[in-house]
């Protein structure tokens, strides 16, 4: 089957437009007859030499020198190191930095370039040593590429920039600024004159992808492309600079014409998010990988770039294909995975007529190339505090007999039921609670200790707030990601403290309103009306006297005008307060403005924004399920689908509506409650860990 590119002829360049390659052209058919690329056959001759395990989290990238001799692949924490002839192992290189994203080799093969956690880690490869260590960027750096000859090195992150470093003595001498969102790789072309940066937020699925090409010597932004749907993930350029093709999470590979950067058209053959993107050495076809965002199709394809003909495909791996690098002679490929191996292949049968043999040892037990992905890995979750419907409705949805993909293999497995110490409304709740969970064969344990032991995952779900940090310090330091239902603490002091400690412990933790999920709200979120200039919310907003008022309640309205607005409110009013109904007024960045009324007794959920495109209704209450599916997913990839700063500013925008209350309506900044919350939460950690 083949899934040509059409090109764009002159006469169609107002037109400019990028074409499936799946839809064939009768002409370039009847022009290309039988011809085949020489020495290129179909994927049953691409053989599996070698599968590495042996890494205990996630295998994210994967480089071989430029001489072929050897290749190593990142891990967390890790870089590991073999012979290619004969795969032993060449030592490990133990580093701080979280998982190594990417790694690159330098010209010269004298040094490994691997990508950390707000750092970049230089070694020596004939030692193993650490020479240098990048600092400056404030996320994790994503990608790692050595210009042609050696003298600059830049490094993408997840902080939208992308920093040049300057090899010899290691300073930053450039930060390029114009991404909107993480930027997820960046190459240099072959002359090295230009840099090209690939970007975007998987978690913001209407958003656009961008890719970026940056002048070396001026940093100058030369092109902005933005034909991916979703976020962009990878580039790479053809050996001769004539060419390049990005990946993306929807799902394609562009094809573009270099320079002018003119779209040729895309590759449609993946059937999941496309990633690590290169040519083979002598620019006759290109390998791409994909996986993720569901089960299955974890394939690594390989294809000509000018016809889209797919020339072999390989399905081995049971997870997402994270990175792929190819031998210089173009007869060896490396390919890692969120399966935790990393996989080297014999390309001998896609070679150009070459038939001298491959210097790689036989693997000493062979894998079929194309087999069926399995299951995800089962995720035993566990619950803390049994005082809430929450609990009922999540286990009901992960316990089922039948659930859909996106939640296969996670089940609530045991549960630890003490809650709320005092609110009767929530112990009352108990007994029953404990009754209806063990029928749906949660084991009930008697101490967070004895769960965090059978478990790998937590739902925090106590329905009290005050609670959640002596609760949550336990799991953290075990090392369990936890999902923390609302509030996500009884003060902003514990919630500020909360994050402070998943940041100690290398944990992540999540939390959110199923309100967030609402599919007006996301429409808003994702640009339906442009840019938000004002939203009003509506919820029920119920008391509880132990808690700040908002906490309890007005909080399912507030994640909605947050989940709207974002982040960034800088001054929060009381601008009423009665027995029945309570509305606060939030000044954002910019003169922007965010209403939350709560009502008492209220009835439903709802609300309205106003953007430069129109007007649309928000606030909507679309189930549990979004929010368990996201949890789910946050469980599998450590990864929070909001930002850590928009959750305390959640918080903080509640906190400060007190404040302004006992104030008689006075505005309250944001900036001055975060700061005594993180003074206090610092010493609250401080007598916690005594």
């Amino acid at each position: 089957m083949f899934r040509t590119i059409r090109l764009v002829r002159p006469l169609a360049l107002l037109l400019v437009a990028v074409v499936s390659l799946a839809a064939l052209v009768d002409a370039a058919q009847r022009d290309a007859g039988k011809k085949k690329t020489p020495g290129l056959t179909k994927a049953s001759k691409v053989k599996l030499v070698a599968r590495l395990s042996g890494f205990k989290d996630w295998a994210t990238s994967v480089a071989v020198s430029p001489d072929g001799k050897q290749f190593a692949a990142g891990s967390y924490g890790v870089i590991r190191r073999w012979s290619t002839s004969d795969r032993k192992s060449l030592g490990d290189i133990k580093l701080k930095g979280g998982y190594i994203r990417d790694l690159a080799y330098s010209p010269d093969g004298k040094h490994l370039a691997a990508g950390g956690y707000q750092r970049t880690f230089v070694v020596e490869t004939a030692t193993g040593k650490l020479a240098r260590v990048l600092k400056g960027q404030r996320g994790q750096v994503t990608g790692v590429a050595f210009s042609p000859d050696g003298r600059l090195l830049a490094t993408s992150s997840d902080d939208e920039t992308v920093h040049v470093w300057n090899t010899a003595d290691g300073p930053s001498v450039q930060v390029l600024e114009g991404h909107s969102f993480p930027v997820q790789d960046v190459v240099f072309s072959p002359d090295g004159r230009r840099i090209v940066s690939a970007g975007g937020d998987e978690t913001r699925t209407t958003k656009r992808g961008e890719v970026i090409t940056w002048d070396t010597a001026t940093g100058k932004q030369l092109t902005v492309l933005d034909d991916h749907k979703k976020a962009a993930t990878g580039a790479a350029f053809s050996p001769d600079g004539k060419l390049m093709v990005t990946t993306s999470y929807d799902e394609t590979v562009n094809v573009y014409s270099s320079g002018k950067e003119a779209p040729l058209g895309f590759f449609g053959g993946h059937g999941r998010p496309t990633t690590s993107p290169l040519f083979s050495p002598d620019g006759r076809f290109v390998i791409t990988g994909s996986g993720g965002r569901a089960k299955g199709k974890n394939e690594i394809k390989f294809w000509t770039p000018r016809e889209g003909e797919e020339l072999a495909t390989i399905g081995d791996h049971a997870a997402r294909v994270t990175d792929i690098a190819i031998s210089p002679d173009g007869r060896v490929l490396f390919s890692a995975s969120y399966d935790k191996t990393v996989c080297v292949w014999n390309l001998a049968a896609l070679s150009a007529g070459d038939k001298k043999p491959v210097a790689i040892a036989a693997a000493t037990t062979t894998t079929p190339v194309a087999t069926t992905a399995k299951k995800p890995k089962s995720l035993r979750a566990g619950i803390i505090g049994l005082d809430t419907s929450h609990v009922i409705a999540f286990t009901r949805i992960l316990n089922a007999d039948k659930v859909t993909p996106e939640l296969a293999g996670c089940r609530v497995v045991a549960a630890y039921p003490k809650g709320s110490p005092d609110i009767e409304s929530s112990t009352s709740r108990v007994p029953g609670y404990i009754k209806q969970v063990k029928e749906m064969g949660v084991k009930i344990v008697d101490s967070i200790p004895e769960l965090v032991k059978q478990v790998d995952v937590v739902f925090l779900e106590t329905n009290d707030g005050r609670p959640h940090l002596e609760q949550v310090l336990p799991v953290l330091k075990a090392g369990k990601p936890t999902f923390i239902d609302k509030p996500i603490a009884g003060s902003l002091t514990d919630a500020v403290a909360i994050f402070e400690a998943a940041r100690k412990y290398k944990t992540p933790v999540f939390s959110s309103s199923s309100l967030r999920y609402g599919k007006t709200t996301l429409a808003v979120r994702g640009g339906s009306i442009g840019k938000v200039t004002k939203c009003e919310t509506t919820s029920p907003c119920s008391l509880e006297k132990t808690h700040p008022d908002l906490f309890w309640y007005g909080i399912h309205g507030v994640e909605s005008l947050f989940t709207v607005m974002g982040a960034g409110c800088e001054t929060v009013v009381r601008a009423e307060s009665t027995a029945g109904k309570d509305v606060v007024v939030g000044t954002w960045k910019g003169g922007r403005t965010g209403t939350f009324t709560g009502l008492r007794p209220g009835k439903g959920y709802s609300g309205t924004a106003t953007g430069t495109k129109g007007t649309a209704a928000v606030g909507s209450y679309d189930g549990y399920k979004p929010l368990v599916v996201d949890i789910v997913r946050f469980f599998r990839t450590g990864k929070s689908s909001i930002p850590n700063r928009e959750t305390i500013e959640i918080y903080a925008f509640m906190e400060a509506a007190d404040v302004s209350k006992r104030m008689d309506g006075k505005p309250v900044s944001i900036k001055s409650v975060l700061a005594r919350a993180r003074k206090a939460a610092k010493k609250r950690l401080a007598e916690l860990d005594k």
